[in-house]
């Protein structure tokens, strides 16, 4: 039988293994564990953003007694970069004089650095996305590093500090469809179905396509119909990618406003898509174009692809780009006392 030490030291060399391979596994948290035969991470989220412990803290003081700062947290959840000048961190909420700031200037600043996507690797480990941290007031005084409570207040207040967080994000999306030499065979030698539902394939971000179908029409062409839905938090918003900023107002036309590219041709021959408004064409002869979801609702697309240059049946990866600017935000309540009044100290 083992001894007591050989048994403690083997337990202990079975720990350091276990942690060894986790450390290996290259995720955390939820992307820890994806099916290495799909082709993304997954997932419905883009940056995830949280407030730093005590930045802002819980309470300040009035009169300039407690300067402070304010740091936001970015995760990039989702699998598209977001580089520093496609993104930017406000602080709504709150009258920049009353913190000791000349303007709102001081309470909007980019990205410091590049976020990258979360990458799947092609054992089904994970690469997890770019962290940064956004701090504020930032402004081009470079003296002013700190926020203040200003005015001197007549008894407690507390103030509603909120974080709006926009950026640039793309969604991928992949299917397998089917096509046909001739769209009428079936039996034995059929290798797949041309008339069916498929399984649509979304990386990591908040806009998705959530069905799509393909059916034949006519005896060389088919269709493929698909719908581009919201899947993020329904408290965030979306708007055209193309516009300057994230302006969420009813009267905002670029208001959930997607920018769709399907980007496969077969046999040489590009998708013609009906429902996309203001469209344009690639430089590789695609034609790409946008759709309003209105009030954030799903929406469908119809793409015709003609396959008369088609000379045997295969499955083909039916890809389309979703674009979009992207809101979300985060909100922190700070109690503002008044020093007068129990806070001397």
């Amino acid at each position: 039988m083992m001894n007591s030490s050989i048994r403690s030291l083997l337990v202990v060399l079975l720990l350091a293994s276990a942690i060894f391979l986790s450390a290996c596994s290259g995720g955390g948290g939820d992307t820890a564990n994806v099916d290495v035969s799909t082709p993304f991470i997954g997932g419905k989220n883009g940056l995830l953003a949280s407030f730093i412990a005590g930045a802002p803290p819980e309470e300040v003081f009035d009169n300039n007694n407690f300067p402070f700062g304010i740091s936001i947290q970015l995760k990039n959840q989702g699998e598209a970069d977001v580089a520093p000048d496609q993104a930017y961190v406000e602080i709504v909420g709150i009258n920049p004089t009353d913190f000791g700031v000349p303007s709102q200037e001081y309470l909007i600043r980019n990205l410091p650095i590049e976020l990258l996507g979360a990458k799947k690797n092609f054992d089904g480990s994970v690469i997890n996305g770019g962290q940064a941290l956004v701090e504020f007031p930032e402004g081009p005084d470079v003296g002013i590093d700190t926020l203040s409570y200003v005015p001197d207040l007549h008894g407690n207040i507390p103030v509603n500090m909120r974080a709006d967080i926009c950026y640039d994000y793309k969604t991928r999306t992949t299917t397998k469809i089917c096509v046909k030499r001739d769209l009428l065979e079936t039996g034995r030698a059929e290798l797949c179905k041309v008339s069916e539902e498929k399984t649509t394939y979304n990386s990591g971000g908040p806009i998705h396509i959530t069905q799509l179908r393909e059916d034949p029409i006519g005896t060389n062409k088919i269709q493929v119909n698909f719908v581009v839905s919201h899947v993020g938090d329904q408290n965030d918003a979306f708007f055209n990618v193309d516009s300057a900023e994230c302006q969420d107002t009813i009267t905002n036309p670029d208001r959930f406003v997607v920018k769709v590219i399907p980007t496969s041709m077969i046999a040489g021959v590009a998708p013609e898509c009906s429902g996309l408004e203001e469209t344009f064409t690639t430089s590789d002869g695609i034609t790409g174009g946008y759709i309003h979801l209105f009030d954030g609702a799903p929406r469908p697309v119809i793409c015709t692809i003609d396959i008369s240059g088609v000379e045997t049946t295969f499955e083909h990866l039916f890809e389309v780009d979703l674009e979009y600017k992207y809101l979300q935000s985060i909100q922190k309540t700070v109690l503002v006392k008044d020093v007068g009044i129990g806070a001397s100290s």
